[in-house]
């Protein structure tokens, strides 16, 4: 006991300016590297997934050649897009069919921008490109910004 009548000791009071500092230290170290250059949403080496339906409006039976295929693009830069990841929907597709991007978590920069697209085909002869059948019309955004990771895509028929 002290003078003032006080149980704590000097012992005690500079401890408690120890931790104190410690605790501002590591509030200061975490608001740093908040900060990083890359923005991350996920655990860098970690494998992380898009997933959903690929669906359209028309009522038609498609060939049961037709396949598809669903791509996760980085869009930022603008242009078509650089593609990150891509599953294939095998023939015959039926809608709604469901789909799983799995991608490197440690390639998407919350500071980016992504999109899902989709597209229902039929292969060409001698593995060239065949008819397109069906596509998504406009960008269809995930991941960052926002965005959900499930999407549900309502394709258009091409002509």
């Amino acid at each position: 006991m002290n003078d003032d009548g006080n149980t704590m000791t000097r012992r005690n009071r500079s401890a408690a300016r120890g931790l104190s500092a410690l605790v501002t230290l590591l509030v200061l170290a975490a608001l740093l590297a908040g900060c990083s250059e890359k923005l991350q949403l996920y655990r860098p080496g970690a494998l992380a997934m898009v997933t959903g339906t690929v669906t359209f409006r028309q009522r038609i039976l498609l060939p049961l050649s037709v396949q598809g295929e669903v791509r996760l693009l980085d869009v930022t830069d603008g242009g078509e897009g650089v593609e990150l990841a891509r599953v294939e929907l095998p023939a015959p597709v039926r809608v709604p069919a469901p789909y799983r991007i799995d991608f490197d978590a440690a390639r998407i920069d919350q500071r980016r921008n992504y999109v899902v697209e989709a597209t229902l085909f039929e292969p060409g002869t001698g593995g060239g490109p065949g008819r397109v059948w069906f596509r998504t019309a406009a960008p269809q955004y995930v991941l960052t910004h926002g965005n959900p990771i499930y999407l549900e895509l309502m394709l258009e028929m091409t002509r």
